[in-house]
């Protein structure tokens, strides 16, 4: 697992072809809750984009690669399916129980929305549903009360910056 984890870091500082870098706050689309506080490098692909994010907020972290399509692209409002393939940790706020990882896949249906465009960067919204599962089966979300107990909302705001 650590020699995973430790491939696809050393990948994400090699990944040297992409065409923007973006930074999102939220529950994230590519990593849900083990993405609060992220950064993705992206390449533009003709289908959408593929990515490599990493991200996390101390006690809780991701690292993953990704590919979102896009249904349409418009310059305010473009909706996508994407996937994220993750290795993700949870550390332990406890001293009797033991630290937390795996790997998780997750899937998400959503719309970009981009509000504010300026030079070479972007200010967008993203909202979405979200689906998370890791390796042994298990969901990585938190189900609403009476709503489906695999699907989550996602809801992030992203700056992107392009190369």
């Amino acid at each position: 697992m650590k020699k995973i984890l430790f491939f696809v870091f050393l990948l994400s500082f090699s990944y040297s072809s992409y065409n923007s870098s973006e930074y999102s706050i939220g529950i994230n689309e590519k990593t849900g809750l083990f993405g609060w506080i992220s950064k993705s490098w992206i390449t533009d692909k003709p289908y959408g984009e593929s990515y490599i994010t990493i991200g996390g907020l101390g006690i809780i972290g991701s690292l993953g690669y990704g590919e979102k399509h896009y249904f349409s692209r418009g310059s305010f409002f473009s909706p996508y399916v994407s996937w994220t393939g993750f290795g993700y940790y949870i550390l332990s706020m406890s001293e009797n129980a033991d630290p937390e990882g795996g790997l998780g896949l997750s899937g998400t249906l959503g719309v970009d929305v981009s509000t504010i465009k300026w030079k070479k960067s972007e200010l967008k919204f993203q909202f979405g549903l979200f689906a998370a599962k890791n390796i042994k089966g298990q969901n990585l979300i938190i189900p609403g009360e009476g709503g489906p107990s695999f699907l989550m909302p996602s809801i992030n705001i992203k700056v992107r910056f392009i190369k």
